[in-house]
């Protein structure tokens, strides 16, 4: 099959679209969207690259109401393997490296002055 591009082709693929709501601040609510349903609004032929934009002013979040959210795809009813537009996937580290990167980290800080403003959570910037 070529690229997919219609509701139907991510239906017949399994893949899905999932909504992001776009306030940030705010909400953190996302959900994969109903393939079905749009496809009796939008019809199972709607391109969804070409649509997209039309498609995110139709919805609204279902906590806070905010429309246009953000999209992201990939396979039904599995999480997608990226956080929004920042990463590109999550991949799980071993025991061993993840204590080898806490020991360089240590390593790494052990000569530095403490940063103004230490706080829990992290370091605190701009003061």
């Amino acid at each position: 099959m070529g690229s997919i591009r219609t509701l139907q082709d991510f239906h017949e693929t399994g893949r899905a679209i999932r909504a992001f709501c776009s306030h940030y601040y705010v909400c953190n609510h996302d959900a994969q969207l109903r393939l079905d349903l749009l496809a009796i609004r939008l019809g199972w032929s709607f391109d969804f690259y070409r649509g997209r934009d039309y498609l995110a002013g139709m919805l609204r979040c279902s906590l806070c109401g905010w429309r246009f959210p953000v999209f992201a795809l990939g396979h039904a009813n599995a999480p997608p393997g990226f956080a929004g537009s920042h990463g590109t996937g999550t991949v799980p580290l071993s025991q061993d490296q993840i204590i080898a990167m806490q020991r360089a980290r240590e390593a790494n800080n052990a000569g530095e002055l403490p940063w103004v403003g230490v706080r829990k959570g992290g370091r605190k910037f701009g003061r």
